[in-house]
């Protein structure tokens, strides 16, 4: 894509919330090892709907009458759509799930040629994914006619928006269009505000995969994410990045602690941080296989089960059929 010169700082914003504390920081440790500009980064806080730049501590926080109405552990689901608000409709700005590795200079996507759109984001059905996750949550949007964009990786041209976070939940609930519509930039969404979105090169958003060309691989299947689970088959590339933020200083052992305390990463992840770099080397393949095993096991079993359902269901459904009133 063509670039242009746009001015600094790049804006990063990262939909997160304190169970994503991990992945967040790993995810902000790569990208100030690639950036090559001045660079200034907001987690939006999922569980409060503000957002915190991490370089001024500054908070931007939401209307109050707004916040209740996003409320939930992925408040920045929707929150993310208060970017342009909270950057006085001014410049530019990009938005990352914390669940991402940035493998390139994010000044390149900042530079990028907007051709007049307020949007620029990956094609869904451009998108290179891995295949269990395209089989178990995307399948409807790619057998779809319509063109859907994957609102976890976009750069946004603020002084073209002209929505508010909360009329877009208003006309949510007036249905005029989906929450999934807003959430996968659908045409709907697109319609009603008049958007032109373009393109993005779709290793801005490489979905459970890496290639030598993947520029943002992004850990999004929450069935396998590494430092949750053990069988994703890019668990030993994640934790070449989280092991690197922690030996740079950037990721801590306390807020490791504190994080397998909660429960939000596993045994594993939390043991390899404090072992001796060789025996790391030595243990850590072997344990992690063997809770792959498990891993894998458990979920083969989950879906002969939702299997087994979906055919009773439909026996029941033919046994049973439903009479119109």
């Amino acid at each position: 894509m063509i670039t242009q010169s746009v001015s600094l700082p790049i804006r990063v914003f990262i939909g997160s919330s304190p169970k994503n504390l991990i992945e967040e920081q790993v995810f902000c440790h790569t990208l100030l090892k690639n950036i090559s500009q001045s660079l200034e980064i907001y987690s939006i806080d999922g569980t409060t709907g503000s957002a915190t730049c991490l370089n001024t501590r500054e908070v931007k926080t939401l209307p109050p009458e707004v916040l209740p109405r996003i409320s939930g552990q992925t408040a920045f689901s929707l929150a993310r759509w208060a970017i342009p608000e909270w950057c006085n409709y001014q410049g530019r700005a990009i938005y990352c799930d914390s669940d991402q590795l940035c493998l390139a200079d994010m000044a390149e996507l900042w530079n990028s040629d907007l051709s007049g759109s307020t949007i620029a984001a990956v094609s869904l059905k451009q998108a290179r994914s891995h295949k269990h996750y395209i089989e178990t949550f995307m399948s409807e949007f790619y057998k779809s006619s319509e063109d859907y964009y994957l609102a976890s990786v976009m750069l946004l041209d603020c002084e073209k928006v002209t929505w508010r976070l909360e009329s877009l939940i208003d006309l949510i609930e007036q249905n005029v269009f989906s929450r999934s519509n807003l959430m996968f930039v659908g045409s709907d969404f697109r319609t009603y505000f008049n958007l032109k979105v373009t393109p993005l090169a779709p290793e801005w958003n490489h979905l459970d995969c890496a290639t030598s060309q993947s520029k943002i691989v992004h850990f999004t299947d929450t069935t396998r994410q590494p430092w949750l689970f053990h069988h994703h088959p890019l668990t030993p590339f994640w934790e070449q990045f989280y092991l690197s933020a922690i030996q740079e200083g950037y990721l801590s052992l306390e807020t490791i602690r504190k994080s397998y305390e909660k429960g939000w990463i596993t045994h594993r992840t939390y043991a390899i941080a404090q072992m001796n770099p060789m025996l790391r080397s030595i243990i850590n393949p072997f344990w992690r296989a063997w809770n792959a095993c498990g891993n894998l096991l458990a979920e083969a079993i989950s879906k002969q089960i939702q299997q087994a359902k979906a055919l009773r269901s439909r026996f029941s459904t033919r046994l049973n059929p439903t009479h119109n009133s």
